[in-house]
């Protein structure tokens, strides 16, 4: 099982890997709003522009958090159920 230290790096490395083919790959992690539950690390990102300097057209706009699975370590994008889910209980804006 890894730890959450371990689990936002995955996170940041997984981002920066799969952010280099988007038009905009200026992402981080927003680590004020990531949280652990069901056993997975979720870790909202946006524009460094907004998360920095609070620039709205940096703002990002559908983008799903990433999720790492604390026993494997595996890493990927939430789906939208889980946005509904975690939304409706006001774990992610």
């Amino acid at each position: 099982m890894i730890d959450r230290k371990e689990a936002q790096e995955r996170a940041a490395r997984f981002l920066s890997e799969r952010s280099q083919t988007w038009t905009s790959s200026d992402v981080r992690l927003d680590l004020e709003y990531c949280f652990i539950e069901g056993g997975r690390f979720i870790a909202p990102y946006d524009g460094i522009g907004f998360l920095d300097h609070g620039d709205e057209r940096a703002r990002l706009g559908g983008n799903m958090p990433i999720y790492v699975d604390l026993n494997t370590g595996e890493c990927g994008f939430i789906t939208m159920a889980d946005v509904d889910d975690f939304a409706a209980r006001g774990r992610l804006l």
